[in-house]
């Protein structure tokens, strides 16, 4: 239908009775031999009819604009509703995303105090190379490693960062997480009483850094025969026993990691056997070239005409002869230890 411009409702009736309508009128009568006042009443009533029709024409499309306007505007609030979802869906996974960056203070036991034992903190490098289930000088956990931890704290920014390689990919990474302290210690180097501070704090970390249980109890029950072992209470067997636990461990990190791991805890006396003599030729040698590179050994040779020669069993003292002096026995497999001998 087409589109009515113009309200009808209120457009007055023609005048046909009038001398614009005489024309109409005068062929109405003579075709239809009709008066004059009948033409004016067909001419009235056919307008009236379409009058009507126009109105009834226009009442709808009003309806129609009223619905389609309706529509429209359901359809805009459906929209702008739809709309505001959306941003309030947005905004609230924002929020549910900031919550998650966004550091949470855990509660506490009003009950409970401080343990009487803090345990030292080792350094971020340190504590980066357990939760990467790398292999880590045991030296970081030691009271000097963790005493130098503190200090470099309070030197390094936090938010300090530098570059390092990741899977062929060069990254940035907080310098605390990747620095190696300068004053390491290799294990084989450590002092018993190191070993022993340094594992438990080790162990300990372990735990915190979610290392597998059966890893950390693997490595405790190692360190407790490492204590156990009957080599500690013979000569340098400390110094054996550190050795021993050096190459071991860093062994088994090395195998781990080519998915070739072994138990760690039983003791394999015969590498045992071979670490001992490797440590007992180390301390020979190292005593030799003391020895040698001291001024007052070839000299207190030469004060006398004829040195003189002692064998018993198996030790061999050195000493000139009718005088007290300082010798060396030499023990085979063992060290060169100062002594005295009357000749």
């Amino acid at each position: 239908m087409p589109r009515i411009d113009q309200d009808p409702t209120n457009v007055p009736c023609p005048d046909f009775a009038g001398a614009g309508y005489a024309a109409v009128r005068q062929v109405m009568s003579n075709n239809g031999h009709i008066t004059n006042d009948q033409a004016v009443e067909q001419l009235t009533a056919a307008w009236n009819q379409t009058h009507v029709q126009d109105v009834d024409a226009w009442n709808q499309q009003i309806q129609a604009n009223i619905a389609e306007q309706e529509e429209l505007t359901r359809l805009a609030e459906e929209e702008e509703a739809r709309r505001q979802a959306e941003d309030e869906r947005e905004k609230e996974e924002e929020r549910k995303e900031q919550e998650k960056k966004r550091p949470k203070m855990n509660d506490f036991d009003e009950n409970r105090m401080v343990a009487d034992h803090v345990m030292p903190r080792p350094s971020q490098f340190a504590i980066g190379k357990l939760k990467s289930f790398s292999f880590v000088e045991l030296w970081y956990f030691t009271d000097e490693g963790c005493a130098e931890a503190q200090v470099s704290s309070r030197t390094q920014l936090d938010d300090a960062y530098g570059l390092t390689k990741v899977d062929d990919l060069v990254v940035l990474k907080p310098v605390t997480l990747f620095k190696a302290s300068r004053n390491v210690i290799p294990d084989a180097d450590l002092t018993w009483r190191q070993m022993n501070v340094g594992k438990n704090t080790m162990l300990r970390f372990m735990d915190l850094c979610d290392w597998p249980q059966k890893h950390v109890q693997s490595l405790a029950h190692f360190y407790f025969n490492i204590k156990l072992e009957p080599m500690w209470s013979r000569p340098n067997g400390e110094k054996i026993l550190i050795a021993y636990q050096a190459r071991v461990r860093r062994q088994w990190h090395d195998d781990l990691s080519r998915g070739l791991g072994f138990n760690i805890t039983p003791i394999n006396q015969k590498l045992l056997s071979t670490v001992a003599e490797e440590v007992w030729d180390t301390i020979k040698s190292d005593a030799i070239k003391k020895v040698s590179a001291s001024p007052e050994f070839p000299n207190s040779f030469l004060k006398v005409s004829t040195p003189c020669f002692a064998f018993h069993a198996r030790y061999l003292f050195l000493s000139p002869c009718h005088a007290i002096m300082p010798c060396f026995a030499i023990l085979p497999h063992f060290a060169i230890l100062p002594c005295f001998a009357i000749l």
